[in-house]
């Protein structure tokens, strides 16, 4: 037995140990605080376990400590405080470098969301694998009790599926309207966070989370305009299925809403009245207008003129 104020050497010379098993000792023994390191000689074994209870004593107080910041921190991040009005937290996405970052936030505060959710999705190229995650999204904000409404172009009717997708939204609960124009790309949460796309002429240019503050409250007002002046679905006359217009037929399409004849819209384009004729009869029977100046005001509605 190794005692108190006795050498290791001694004590190892004692047990007739090899200078191998004299090696693991000594490593064992400092770990255990069991062994003065200067001189070699064992130490009190009360006061080794009394300085071992305080080593861990303090661990755990640094344990709990960054236990108490962590949940800190996530209560701040997570959940702005209603009276943290003036300012706003902002973060951009640049693409593509952190297209798949924003993609895992959106998720994150679809499932965080407690109240509402508003977003505005102006014409994009839809896949049925994106539009079926998104819709995987929206079911499980749903499932919270979440009110959700969605703003699309009217445009979007036009594409088969969008009108498939438009059906199982409603049939979700998802309140839908639509709109001739959508300004910009966005997602606000609960009044609170608000992601908007951070150029609305260009949507590879990234996004912006804005996180608090009035300027959310403000983006909040904006939406509702919006909806209120946006129709729904069903009210919209809807064009032939993947309908485009070329540059030309938009053009005649805005002067006949503006109501010109078709001799001044030929002198406009610098073209024959016979052509302007001819494409009047096109795009009113596309249309499914019954006269020249519904076909104007229909494809405004539709979204047409404001196409890319």
């Amino acid at each position: 037995m190794h005692q108190q104020g006795e050498s290791l050497p001694e004590a190892a010379d004692k047990l007739g140990l090899a200078a191998a098993e004299i090696d693991r000792a000594r490593a064992q023994l400092t770990r255990l605080g069991l062994l003065n390191p200067e001189t070699q000689t064992a130490a009190d074994v009360t006061a080794a376990l009394k300085r071992s209870l305080q080593n861990s004593h303090r661990l755990l107080d640094s344990l709990v400590e960054q236990h108490v910041r962590t949940a800190a921190l996530a209560k701040h991040y997570l959940r702005l405080p209603e009276e943290a009005d003036g300012h706003a937290h902002i973060e951009f996405f640049a693409w593509p470098d952190r297209r798949d970052q924003l993609s895992e936030r959106i998720n994150e505060l679809a499932e965080l969301a407690e109240h509402e959710v508003l977003g505005m999705h102006p014409v994009a190229t839809w896949t049925r694998e994106s539009l079926r995650e998104g819709l995987a999204r929206s079911e499980t904000t749903m499932r919270n009790g979440v009110r959700m409404r969605a703003l699309h172009a009217q445009i979007a009717l036009s594409n088969p599926l969008i009108r498939e997708f438009m059906g199982r939204w409603r049939r979700l609960n998802i309140e839908v309207r639509v709109a001739p124009v959508i300004p910009t790309r966005m997602l606000i949460y609960d009044r609170r966070i608000a992601i908007v796309q951070a150029d609305p002429q260009n949507h590879e240019a990234g996004s912006v989370l804005i996180r608090g503050g009035s300027l959310v409250k403000s983006l909040a007002a904006i939406y509702d305009y919006c909806w209120t002046t946006a129709s729904e679905p069903e009210d919209v006359p809807r064009s032939a299925d993947g309908v485009t217009l070329t540059e030309q037929q938009r053009a005649v399409l805005r002067m006949l809403a503006a109501g010109q004849k078709d001799s001044a819209i030929a002198r406009s384009m610098g073209v024959s009245t016979r052509t302007v004729t001819r494409l009047v009869s096109e795009l009113t029977a596309m249309l499914g207008a019954s006269s020249r100046f519904q076909a104007g005001v229909r494809a405004a509605r539709l979204g047409l003129l404001d196409a890319d």
